[in-house]
């Protein structure tokens, strides 16, 4: 049965393929090379990655230009549902040289109000830009290691300690980091930190912060970056702090 979301969307996006095609004239050589790279793509399990980094910013700026709450941003592949409830830090490798941050603030509604019991995923890369729970290239770290669950209190806070993010690089031995490369581009994704606040009778919010001055901030390879998710370095306690009052909405008809 057709579908006319899909009909309107897959019209478009082929209409606009072709157009790209005769505008830049494509030889049949380069059509089959092209074909032959989406099956290395597709052979290399690195089709979510592909998509991930040239549309999904996309999609987020789009969303942000509908939102009255704070900016989302891109959650990347290294969300884990599983993640444990914490008690007010994350757990960290001993070997981790343990460069202290603070992480605190509040949530909020659109019109101020206190949002009590709103549950903070929080995950972040180890100092040498591995995530947990997942295998291959970030090794066989439990899911418990650099991330967990927060519940805000009474009063719409919450605050967790954990350790600095490093910048690292996205996969990069493969089609995706070849086309980067052939672009003129970079594979890598300064340090930053994740964020997915979710309550009941409100939009979930996913979005992810980075640090004023770091590496690669001015030219990521996923364009994640926006202005308003740039955070000045400041210090609290003997820690670098971040400061992120959220403020999540309620569905809109």
């Amino acid at each position: 049965m057709k579908n006319p979301r899909v009909h309107e969307i897959a019209t478009a996006m082929i209409d606009a393929v072709r157009k790209v095609l005769i505008d830049h004239q494509v030889t049949e050589a380069e059509y089959r090379a092209g074909v032959m790279y989406m099956m290395k793509v597709a052979e290399a399990k690195e089709t979510g990655l592909i998509s991930d980094v040239f549309l999904n910013s996309t999609i987020v700026e789009i969303k942000a230009a509908n939102t009255h709450g704070s900016a989302p941003a891109i959650q990347g592949p290294y969300f884990k549902e599983d993640a444990p409830f914490v008690d007010g830090k994350l757990k960290t490798y001993d070997s981790d040289d343990h460069k202290p941050l603070l992480l605190h603030g509040t949530v909020k509604d659109e019109a101020g109000g206190v949002v009590s019991d709103a549950v903070i995923d929080i995950w972040h890369s180890t100092p040498d830009g591995r995530y947990s729970g997942f295998g291959g290239y970030h090794g066989d770290m439990p899911v418990e290691y650099y991330r967990g669950k927060i519940r805000t209190d009474s009063q719409g806070r919450w605050r967790v300690q954990t350790t600095l993010p490093a910048p690292y690089q996205i996969p990069n031995k493969g089609p995706t980091g070849a086309l980067l490369t052939m672009m003129g581009s970079h594979t890598w994704r300064p340090a930053h930190v994740h964020f997915k606040i979710r309550k009941d009778g409100f939009e979930p919010l996913t979005t992810q912060y980075y640090f004023e001055g770091g590496e690669w901030v001015d030219s990521d390879c996923c364009n994640g970056v926006q202005p308003e998710l740039v955070m000045p370095a400041a210090i609290e306690q003997n820690m670098q702090v971040m400061v992120l009052d959220f403020v999540i909405e309620k569905p809109r008809a």
